[in-house]
C-alpha cells in the first residue's frame, strides 16, 4: 500500500487579515481533510483605519461565500470607483477608476480614438467617457445589477475597516475549525531534509505541521531567519520605507473614490468607512524625518486625529522565492509594497489561491515548488511597474521625487513607457493585474502624449466614432442624473452619527 502523503496539518504565523483570509480560504478548499492552525498575537489595531481595494475584492467574498451587504455593515466599509490623485505634477489632478472608458470600436481600444481626437484639436474630458470618474464627481453610487438600466457596466470596490475586516474573518474561519493559538514564536527546528518541522513558542509549547505559511511580517521568522530566503529590495525605484495612519472624523460627505495626494517626501491617502474617515502618509525618513513627517499628516489631515497615528515600517521589495521546502510566505514576509495601487488584500488572496492550484502532498515536488515561485515574481513584478510608473511619470522637484523619476525603471517597465510614448499602445499580458486602460490613466494623467496614434484609427470614419463619443457621454450624464448620493447607501450610520452630535 503506497503510504498516505496528504497534507494534513496546515500552521499559519501570523494573523492579520492576510492570516485569517488565508486560514478561511484553505479551510474551505480542504475542510475534513486537514486541520489549520493561526498562531496569532492578541488583538492590538486601531479600529477606523482603512484598507481600500479594488474590484476583485467582491470575488474574494463570492469564494467564501459571504453576502456582500453583510460584511459591509460589519466591516463599516464604503463603496469605491477608484481614486483621484493630486500634485503628482503641481497644481493637477487625474483619475484612475475602475471600470470602461468609453467602448470598443473595431476591436480597438477607446484610448486610440481619444489620441486621435486630442491630435487633431478636440479637448474631450475623461469624465464624459467614463461612469466611474462622473458618478465619482458627483458623489454617486449605484449597484450596476439596478433594475433601472443605470450604468450597469459600472466597477466597484470596497474601502473597509482594517480591524473590523480582521475579526470578520477571523470569526469565519473560527466557526469553521480553524484553530487560533495565541502564542509568540520564539523558534522552531529543522528536519534532515532541511524542511520546518516544529514550531516552538514561548510557553514552552510546541507545533508541528505538514505546510507552514510564514505570515510573521517583513522579518520573515521561517522564510527569512530559518530558512535564508533572501530579500530582493526594490527601494532604488521606491525610496519610501515609512507609513503613517490615524483615524479622523467624517467630512460633510463620503466620497466613494480614495484621494490621494503628492507631499514633499512621498504621499497622503484620505479614505472615507461609514463613520470616519482613514488618513495616511508614505514617506521616506531618507528625506524627512518622523517629527516632520507627522506634522505633515496633521496638515494634510486637517483635523485633530481621533486617535494616536500608528507608524509601521516599509520594506520595498519581495522574496526571492516565495515557496522554500515546506514554507510559503505571505503578506510582508513575501512582498513589501507600498499602498498606492490598493493591492494589499489582492497579493494575500492570490498567494493563497495560487497556493490551491499548486497545492502540494508531503514529498513537496522541486517542480510544482518552481512554478508557484516563477508565477509569483511575475505577477508581483508587474505590480511593482505599475507602481514605479507613478513616480517614474511625476513632475516635482523635491529630492524625493527626483531620485524615484531619475532611476533607471526595470527594463520591461522601460520598453512599455517607450513604446507608449511612440505609439500609445500598451501591450498587457493576460495574466498582468493591471489592464493596459489601468495604465493609460497614469499615462494620459501625468501628461504623456504619445508621437503618434494607432494607424488603424484612420481606417475608420471619425465622424461616426465623434457620433458614438457623444451617445456614450449622453448615456453617462443620464446615468449619473438618476443615481443617488453614495451617502444614502449608509442610513443606519447616519443614524448613529446624528445619535452622538
Amino acid at each position: 500500500m503506497e503510504p498516505d502523503r496528504r497534507i494534513r496539518r496546515i500552521a499559519i504565523v501570523g494573523g492579520g487579515f492576510a492570516g485569517w483570509l488565508a486560514a478561511i480560504a484553505l479551510n474551505r478548499k480542504l475542510a475534513g481533510q486537514v486541520s489549520i492552525h493561526v498562531i496569532d498575537a492578541p488583538e492590538t489595531g486601531t479600529a477606523g483605519l482603512a484598507e481600500a481595494t479594488i474590484p476583485p475584492m467582491l470575488d474574494l467574498l463570492r469564494f467564501l461565500g459571504v453576502d456582500q451587504n453583510d460584511f459591509v455593515d460589519k466591516t463599516a466599509s464604503t463603496y469605491s470607483l477608484g481614486a483621484r490623485l493630486s500634485d503628482w505634477s503641481a497644481g493637477q489632478s487625474f483619475w484612475r477608476p475602475f471600470g470602461a472608458f468609453g467602448a470598443l470600436v473595431e476591436r480597438r481600444p477607446f484610448y486610440h480614438f481619444w489620441h486621435k481626437a486630442k491630435a487633431t484639436g478636440l479637448a474631450p474630458k475623461p469624465e464624459f467617457f467614463s461612469n466611474e470618474i462622473s458618478m465619482a464627481q458627483g458623489n454617486r453610487f449605484i449597484f450596476p445589477t439596478n433594475s433601472l438600466g443605470v450604468a450597469q457596466g459600472l466597477r466597484y470596490a470596497l474601502n473597509v475597516d482594517t480591524a473590523l475586516f480582521t475579526r470578520y474573518l477571523r470569526t469565519l474561519a473560527e466557526r469553521a475549525g480553524v484553530i487560533r493559538l495565541e502564542k509568540k514564536l520564539v523558534g522552531a527546528t529543522r528536519r534532515e531534509d532541511g524542511c520546518v518541522d516544529e514550531l516552538e513558542f514561548e510557553d514552552g509549547g510546541k507545533l508541528r505541521a505538514d505546510l507552514y505559511i510564514d505570515n510573521s511580517g517583513a522579518r520573515g521568522q521561517l522564510i527569512g531567519e530559518l530558512l535564508g530566503v533572501p530579500w530582493q529590495s526594490w527601494q532604488q525605484w521606491l525610496p519610501a520605507d515609512r507609513i503613517l495612519s490615524a483615524p479622523v472624523a467624517l467630512e460633510e460627505t463620503r466620497p466613494p473614490y480614495v484621494r490621494i495626494a503628492a507631499r514633499a517626501a512621498g504621499w497622503a491617502w484620505r479614505t472615507p468607512l461609514q463613520q470616519s474617515q482613514s488618513v495616511g502618509y508614505v514617506y521616506s525618513s531618507a528625506h524627512q524625518s518622523d517629527d516632520e513627517a507627522l506634522a505633515e499628516l496633521r496638515a494634510a489631515a486637517g483635523i485633530d486625529f481621533l486617535a494616536e497615528p500608528r507608524r509601521v515600517p516599509l520594506l520595498a521589495g519581495r522574496r526571492e522565492r516565495a515557496w522554500e521546502k515546506n514554507v510559503v510566505a505571505l503578506g510582508a514576509a513575501g512582498v513589501g509594497l507600498e499602498p498606492l495601487a490598493a493591492v494589499d488584500i489582492h497579493l494575500a488572496t492570490n498567494a493563497v489561491f495560487n497556493l490551491l492550484d499548486h497545492f502540494p502532498d508531503r514529498q513537496f515536488d522541486a517542480a510544482n515548488i518552481v512554478s508557484y515561485n516563477a508565477s509569483t515574481a511575475v505577477e508581483l513584478d508587474r505590480i511593482r511597474d505599475y507602481v514605479i510608473l507613478h513616480y517614474q511619470l511625476s513632475k516635482r522637484d523635491e529630492p524625493f521625487w527626483q531620485q524615484a523619476a531619475g532611476a533607471a525603471p526595470p527594463d520591461v517597465l522601460a520598453q512599455r513607457i517607450a513604446q507608449y510614448r511612440a505609439t500609445g499602445r500598451l501591450i498587457v499580458g493576460r495574466e498582468e493585474l493591471f489592464t493596459d486602460l489601468d495604465w493609460f490613466w497614469i499615462f494620459e494623467g501625468s501628461g504623456v502624449t504619445p508621437q503618434d496614434y494607432d494607424p488603424l484609427v484612420d481606417t475608420l470614419d471619425f465622424e461616426q466614432v465623434k457620433r458614438l463619443m457623444l451617445a456614450i457621454s449622453q448615456k453617462i450624464t443620464t446615468d449619473v442624473a438618476q443615481a443617488p448620493t453614495h451617502d444614502s447607501f449608509f442610513a443606519a450610520a447616519n443614524a448613529r452619527l446624528a445619535r452622538r452630535a
